[in-house]
């Protein structure tokens, strides 16, 4: 089955909430983001596009080439629904954007590192490793191009800054899981 390269994940604020997949892709159906099940052989659970997919993410640009009819190995739309981890991860690719302390403003490396050591640990924090400053990792502005959560869905072949989704596919993720949703640009998953 075709894999995107780049991808849009919408995913819980809070990333301690592990959401439901079954009142997610109700939800989604029921706004009509996502249509019928593809490659149901497949261990992934893998959508095409709903009828209301354009109208929940807005495009950016006059004209997006993208194909919403699944091709076999070549790029189109999908979405995925990740809802199986008991503990949050850290999720970036290789377009994640330098991280910097709040404190001393130096960049921080092999922050990925950093931030899955503090979760195996259950720390919500990490320490800059230039000033030792406690950070919350909540606190960090990824700039959309990282993330920490134990659930998230994914929009395959979409570009970065493409398209962003609409406070209405927002709103009916946050009715059905009691939380806030974010959004962020992944190129070349690398899960820390």
């Amino acid at each position: 089955m075709w894999q995107a390269e780049f991808k849009l994940y919408l995913y819980s604020d809070d990333p301690r909430v592990s959401c439901n997949r079954e009142s997610l892709i109700s939800a989604l159906k029921k706004c009509e983001f996502i249509g019928d099940e593809i490659g149901k052989e497949s261990s992934k659970k893998r959508y095409e596009t709903g009828e209301n997919f354009l109208s929940l993410l807005c495009f950016m640009g006059c004209s997006p080439n993208i194909e919403l009819a699944p091709q076999n190995d070549k790029p189109y739309c999908y979405i995925e629904i990740e809802t199986a981890r008991q503990t949050p991860i850290f999720l970036s690719g290789k377009n994640l954007r330098k991280v910097q302390c709040p404190e001393c403003k130096q960049r921080i490396s092999d922050i990925g590192m950093l931030i899955t050591t503090a979760l195996d640990n259950n720390t919500a924090s990490i320490n800059c490793p230039h000033c030792h400053h406690r950070i919350n990792y909540k606190n960090i502005n990824w700039r959309k191009t990282g993330f920490i959560a134990s659930s998230w869905i994914v929009v395959g072949n979409i570009y970065e800054s493409e398209a962003v989704p609409d406070d209405n596919l927002l709103n009916s993720l946050e009715k059905v899981t009691g939380t806030r949703w974010k959004f962020a640009y992944i190129r070349k998953l690398s899960e820390q």
